[in-house]
């Protein structure tokens, strides 16, 4: 079975947390392997949640869908 990437190093994505699927993530992508993605969620994460949730995520293919941009958060 050959799986078809369709995500590149900087595309945006969103997946559910494996330990919460209910909650779902945002990231880029800084990392692609054969089987999984290796995601940065650290621009999205509030710094209450950045203590529970790693800010890189590893992410099967399959697992989380090509998003638009999102507008980073300025942090001044």
């Amino acid at each position: 079975m050959k799986n078809i990437t369709t995500v590149k190093i900087g595309d945006c994505v969103q997946f559910p947390y494996r330990k919460n699927p209910s909650l779902q993530l945002t990231g880029y992508v800084v990392s692609v392997l054969t089987n999984t993605i290796v995601v940065d969620v650290s621009d999205v994460l509030g710094t209450e949640t950045n203590e529970l949730v790693d800010v890189r995520q590893v992410v099967k293919h399959g697992c989380y869908k090509k998003i638009d941009k999102y507008i980073r958060r300025n942090v001044s």
